[in-house]
């Protein structure tokens, strides 16, 4: 990957100063795709799909963590009055009841993750198709979108892009209610 940027930023300054090329108004454009990432509704979309999606087990999660709340306090009020036996009894279940929480929230983190990079690749697809369209419309030479470390807001086409996934989300939307 740094190859390829190394590569494509030599290609830039190449285009920049070939006389011929420069003459003929090379187009460069520039774009930043973790705000798209973060802004885009079809990002919204799929944090909203993740959490309706997981919200029962967090919520089955809530409910055992409740539960050995409830067994702890009980332990520590009751505990002067229990025997020995039931003093061990009682923390080996606080015990197994606090690896069974911590198994099940790594199982679900483990699973919500597996899910997320899904839903990040399907919309990464989505953002380098609306690139592309913006490209072609526009007639850009070049567009640019990781490592950059400065741009020219006159080259910076972040804002078209996040405006055609807004288009193509509604259109998705319209289409869906009818």
């Amino acid at each position: 990957m740094h190859k390829l940027l190394q590569t494509t930023i030599a290609l830039c300054f190449l285009a920049i100063s070939t006389p011929s090329l420069s003459e003929s108004g090379v187009k460069l454009g520039v774009v930043n795709v973790a705000l798209l990432l973060e802004q885009a509704p079809q990002a919204k979309s799929a944090t909203a799909s993740l959490e309706k999606e997981f919200s029962p087990q967090q919520a089955e999660l809530k409910s055992l963590a409740g539960k050995l709340e409830k067994q702890q306090s009980a332990y520590q009020k009751n505990k002067t009055a229990m025997s020995d036996a039931q003093k061990i009894s009682k923390e080996r279940e606080i015990s197994m009841l606090t690896r069974e929480i911590q198994r099940r929230r790594n199982d679900v983190q483990e699973l919500l993750n597996l899910r997320r990079n899904e839903e990040l690749a399907k919309l990464q697809n989505v953002v380098n198709e609306a690139i592309k369209a913006i490209g072609k419309k526009e007639g850009f030479d070049l567009i640019l979108y990781e490592g950059i470390a400065y741009t020219n807001e006159r080259i910076d086409i972040t804002k078209d892009v996040l405006r055609h996934l807004k288009t193509n989300s509604q259109k998705k939307r319209s289409e869906f209610n009818k």
